[in-house]
């Protein structure tokens, strides 16, 4: 038997790979710190070949894994569900169960896409955002192979959760060279499907491709990660399900987009015929992966509904950056430098309201910003991380400490301390920046910062986390230090006193100080020459 896994044609097989793509694909192939899912593949194909006990082999290598087994069940009885009109009575409780009911090659591709979505604490923002949108295709795509009666939604589910492998890759293994593509897309038109090729040297979709061959991905995964333009070397309906609802969640998230509505509308009227289905069939497809996809992120630690409010911000963000360059002619890079000169101004500048702490930490940031060298000028990045410190003592707090992030990226352990006990507080600071690891590392994760009062509800939350559980702070704040979408650290402040009053413009000032180390350490950084790897 020739496993389905493992049998790659498609069109285009023999391309010759450019040499900018050879040497990428070379580069992940080999890389050690491959996606998870690509043990998880390699382990599911290799019981394909077995006819005599691939049942049981498929169900060892899926069970072995807990978090794995328990994803394949859920998306087994939702897939039960959307194509029966209710599924199995009681539901599909094992996964015995489920290649019985539905049969070795469903589960088998269930397996494969349940796959890619382990823990993702150690992936960026712009790639927990791909993996985020590529959950939200893959439920399109099988809400969409519900509608249109297709026989196998759990395969349309797998081929738009690949779709854009190719560009998870390189947003994973070339982060700087993809924010600064990334950031070009915002600031310009809408991206059309494989202009990256200019600034890459290679599409994505054929490293994608490639790279997906390597490592035996199924034919019509492959196949269907070619654009879709009418004709397709594979089933035409699956491509065209795939093409759309990929199409359809990058529009939806894409702030180039002027109008998402006019565009997402456009994508429905164009694939409606080919996929069979009216367009008003269609409208509800999104809601409901939104609906479908929430419970699987959430187990790796992604906040669908934080998520969602986040784009929006950034969006909203984007459209009034794009109405003033339009109205000014300015570039977007003045426009940026413009609004940050003016938050600096207004930081900077004395205000009659201020109480005596908001005008301690706004001579602060005065004193930083006109302490800034010239260009060229080395930078004192202890002067500035002690006056940052400082600052959050004079805020209120009783004590401060610097954490910063281990070669890896993968632990933050605290560094330098100022105030009453810091010297304890930063022997205990350790923290992995992931939601498993508790609520300060599902912050770090998010990149997001804390201002917390340990009010009777905030506490049963936040004592759960080890660092808390210990330093028992009654008012606490975090702030993630971040350059170039890598997690330097963070800031840590708290106090055990019941009387803190932090207000708003605290925070505002607190948050422009961290800024202010942060470009403390870009120019620290470019002074020695160090760069990512």
């Amino acid at each position: 038997m020739t496993s389905l896994l493992g049998d790659s044609s498609a069109p285009g097989a023999d391309q010759t790979l450019s040499p900018e793509a050879a040497a990428f694909v070379n580069a992940v192939g080999a890389a050690k710190n491959l996606p998870a899912f690509v043990r998880n593949v390699r382990a599911i194909n290799s019981v394909a070949n077995d006819e005599r006990v691939r049942v049981a082999l498929l169900e060892q290598a899926i069970t072995k894994d807990v978090a794995l087994s328990a994803k394949v069940l859920r998306i087994a009885n939702s897939v039960s569900m959307g194509a029966l009109g209710g599924g199995s009575v009681g539901g599909i409780g094992s996964v015995k169960q489920a290649i019985m009911l539905m049969g070795f090659e469903r589960v088998q591709h269930l397996a494969v896409a349940a796959s890619v979505f382990e823990q993702v604490e150690e992936d960026t923002p712009m790639v927990r955002d791909l993996l985020v949108e590529s959950m939200l295709a893959a439920n399109h795509g099988m809400q969409l192979a519900f509608g249109a009666g297709y026989g196998k939604p759990e395969l349309a589910y797998l081929c738009s959760l690949f779709r854009r492998l190719g560009e998870l890759l390189v947003a994973s293994h070339r982060a700087e060279q993809y924010s600064k593509w990334k950031e070009g897309a915002v600031d310009g038109e809408p991206r059309a499907e494989g202009d990256e090729l200019t600034h890459f040297g290679f599409t994505f979709e054929e490293v994608g491709v490639a790279l997906a061959r390597r490592w035996g991905m199924p034919k019509a995964v492959v196949g269907t990660m070619y654009e879709y333009r009418g004709v397709s070397g594979v089933d035409e309906v699956l491509h065209a399900i795939t093409q759309c609802s990929v199409d359809l969640v990058r529009c939806r998230f894409d702030a180039s987009v002027p109008d998402i509505e006019v565009a997402a509308q456009e994508i429905r009227q164009k694939f409606a015929p080919m996929i069979g289905l009216e367009v008003n069939q269609m409208n509800s497809a999104l809601e409901a992966a939104i609906q479908e996809s929430s419970p699987t992120l959430s187990g790796m630690g992604v906040n669908l509904d934080t998520w969602l409010e986040n784009h929006a911000a950034t969006a909203a963000e984007v459209v009034e950056r794009r109405l003033h360059v339009a109205a000014t002619g300015m570039t977007p890079e003045a426009w940026q430098a413009k609004v940050a000169a003016e938050a600096l101004d207004n930081a900077m500048a004395p205000n009659i309201h201020d109480s005596p702490v908001e005008a301690a930490l706004r001579e602060t940031v005065r004193q930083l910003v006109l302490g800034t060298p010239a260009d060229g000028a080395s930078v004192d990045l202890g002067a500035v991380i002690g006056a940052t410190l400082q600052a959050g003592c004079t805020a209120g707090y009783a004590r401060g400490l610097i954490a910063i992030s281990s070669d890896d990226f993968k632990m933050v352990r605290g560094r330098l301390g100022v105030g009453v006990g810091s010297t304890d507080a930063v022997r205990i600071f350790l923290l992995r920046p992931a939601a498993s690891f508790g609520p300060l590392g599902a912050a770090l994760q998010e990149r997001s910062d804390l201002f917390v009062e340990m009010t009777e509800d905030e506490a049963k939350l936040y004592r759960r986390d080890r660092v808390i559980k210990e330093l028992k702070p009654s008012h606490f704040a975090l702030l993630s230090l971040v350059l170039e979408d890598r997690l330097l650290g963070c800031l840590y402040f708290d106090t055990e006193s019941e009387s803190l009053d932090f207000s708003p413009t605290s925070r505002q000032l607190l948050g422009l100080l961290r800024d202010r180390l942060v470009e403390t350490f870009a120019r620290h950084r470019a002074e020695s020459g160090t760069s990512w790897s």
